[in-house]
């Protein structure tokens, strides 16, 4: 083995290997051994058997110039100041090893990767939906990506348009940790306006990683893959909204494959983007109407870190945009413009919900611009938390 070429590149060397890099790194290392091995046996000219039936991988494992790429993807992230871990490394994911379908050998990122380690103490949600997700599904991605992560649960997405980006933002507005995979390269923002989102994913002791080499670009085969990996980061994937060709869809394919618990919200059968999320329900993925109920099937504790937020469902039943406006109210917001930035309804429907609300005797005004649900409709809820407007009490 050359002197300069470290185990780190060695890895990178093996991951862009055949088209699959972690099953032609396990026949190598059945026939070789270790990683630094395979790499002798490759400068040494060594043709190995166990490639014979793969013919693309034998000829990148004779093919020099792979190395020579494998050392420059390794300055290229030294340089963008990007962390590279491999499946060799002792604190790489090990739910992500044990699924069923190949992981990956390399993982390049920004951030700390610590989060995605899961464990007795350390859960993980992936909260994926569709990104033309309507009023309510934006709003419900947020929500319950708040509720999670104010518990000390790590929320983790694929950072795109509509429901992904929203879960991101619902986690960082609980002050919680999330992760976002990426179809690009780590240093690929994608899509652009989601650039503030990734730096504040990172700024605020998230993650955000790939399994592509330091500037690729995002293309079509690339969204699958990632969505094995948020699959199998996760302890349970909670899908949104999801029309009936949709890559929440694969998630939580890729979930079941490697025994995570899928959870979905049920919507409007005359909505599209519900058709995917009605479906797994019938299917057997497990129907969510409240956050507990996602709480109480991974076993958590009341108490594990903040206090569980009392709900009685009192927006239940009713039409759009009221429901959405009353979830907002019950998940914190109190003015137009909080209910706004949780629903991204447009502000006059919002202010014409509240009146309806408020004719229906479920709500009220501060007088000064501030609602909040009235306690005889919220009947398991403190009053007190509810004019606070606090969405958990964290001990």
């Amino acid at each position: 083995m050359q002197p300069d070429f470290s185990e780190k590149s060695i890895m990178v060397w093996l991951s862009l290997l055949g088209n699959c890099g972690f099953n032609t790194y396990k026949a190598l290392s059945s026939e070789f051994g270790s990683p630094s091995e395979i790499y002798d046996a490759s400068t040494a000219g060594k043709l190995p058997g166990s490639l014979k039936r793969d013919s693309k991988a034998l000829i990148d494992f004779k093919d020099d110039s792979l190395k020579a790429r494998a050392a420059e993807i390794c300055l290229e992230a030294d340089r963008a100041g990007m962390k590279i871990i491999t499946a060799e490394d002792p604190d790489y994911p090990e739910k992500l090893i044990n699924t069923p379908y190949p992981c990956p050998l390399v993982l390049y990122y920004y951030g700390d990767m610590g989060i995605c380690s899961g464990g007795d103490t350390d859960i993980c949600i992936g909260i994926v939906g569709s990104r033309h997700c309507s009023a309510s599904g934006g709003a419900n991605a947020m929500s319950y990506s708040y509720d999670l992560a104010a518990k000390g649960i790590t929320v983790i997405s694929g950072m795109a348009r509509g429901c992904d980006g929203l879960a991101h933002t619902g986690a960082l507005k609980a002050g919680g940790k999330t992760a976002a995979v990426l179809a690009s390269g780590a240093d690929v923002i994608y899509p652009p306006e989601h650039k503030k989102l990734y730096n504040d994913i990172i700024a605020k002791g998230g993650c955000v990683l790939s399994e592509s080499p330091p500037g690729t670009i995002p293309y079509k085969q690339l969204f699958p893959a990632r969505n094995r990996i948020i699959a199998g980061l996760s302890d349970g994937v909670l899908v949104i909204e999801a029309a009936k060709k949709s890559g929440a869809l694969i998630t939580a394919d890729r979930a079941l494959e490697a025994d995570r618990t899928v959870f979905a919200l049920p919507g409007d059968v005359r909505n599209p983007m519900a058709y995917g999320t009605n479906e797994l329900i019938r299917q057997g993925a497990i129907c969510v109407s409240d956050v507990n109920i996602i709480l109480d099937e991974l076993g958590l504790a009341e108490d594990r870190r903040c206090k569980k937020r009392p709900w009685n469902g009192f927006a239940i039943g009713l039409p759009f945009p009221e429901n959405a406006v009353a979830n907002a109210l019950i998940h914190g917001a109190g003015t137009v413009d909080e209910i706004e930035q949780v629903t991204h309804i447009d502000v006059g429907k919002i202010a014409g919900a509240l009146t309806m609300l408020e004719i229906r005797g479920l709500i009220r005004s501060d007088g000064f611009g501030i609602y909040y649900p009235l306690p005889e409709h919220t009947e398991h809820v403190d009053p007190a938390g509810i004019q606070d407007r606090g969405l958990a009490e964290c001990g």
